[in-house]
């Protein structure tokens, strides 16, 4: 279940900071996307299973328990449920790029058991695969491609299969599984509101 888990951390951290996990071929790589508010629908099927539908609801039953002022910090962090999040990049993110060293040396220190391999990439996007052995004895291995439309519209996609010891109620028979996850973001806003812009 850990490998499951770093995986799906793994596609989320390519969402706006995707072209981050690009190559090896360059110091720093422009961003090209437009500094503001974004709006970001994420899917996750796991043998069929919507697994943002399933959170969603958990999450229902949480908010049901919390005052008015915890629910409308949970909002403030830009958190909006059923799939949906709102991130914030500033125009000093745009400006400075991609460092190429410091988005990878992250993302191993969060993905710890997954090696990432480039296929291709440039500023338009990026190919990938990624192996995931998790202390378990679970594995994964999976297909992502990241595409920048244009400066206002950004998405991700990402197939893979794996096993796991022990049989989750999302995991079909002996543990195996199919993962789909794909994530959508199009800019809304020059001004972000409450919403701090991402590390």
């Amino acid at each position: 279940m850990k490998s499951l888990h770093r995986t799906s951390l793994l596609a989320m951290t390519l969402g706006v900071a995707s072209l981050s996990s690009v190559p090896a071929l360059a110091e720093t790589i422009a961003l090209k996307l437009r500094p503001g508010l974004w709006e970001e629908t994420r899917s996750t099927l796991i043998n069929g299973k919507n697994l943002e539908e399933i959170m969603q609801k958990q999450m229902e039953k949480s908010m049901s328990r919390l005052t008015p002022e915890q629910r409308a910090q949970m909002q403030k962090s830009g958190r909006m449920g059923g799939g949906t999040a709102q991130s914030c990049l500033s125009a000093a993110q745009v400006a400075k790029g991609i460092n190429v060293d410091e988005i990878r040396q992250k993302m191993q220190a969060a993905s710890r058991g997954c090696s990432l391999n480039i296929i291709s990439a440039d500023a338009s996007g990026a190919k990938f695969n990624t192996t995931c052995m998790g202390p378990g004895g679970g594995d994964y291995k999976g297909l992502g491609e990241y595409k920048v439309s244009n400066d206002k519209e950004w998405s991700f996609k990402m197939v893979g299969d794996g096993s796991m010891k022990g049989v989750p109620a999302a995991a079909g028979q002996n543990g195996n599984f199919h993962v789909t996850q794909e994530v959508h973001a199009h800019w809304k806003s020059a001004d972000c509101g409450s919403v701090a812009p991402t590390e």
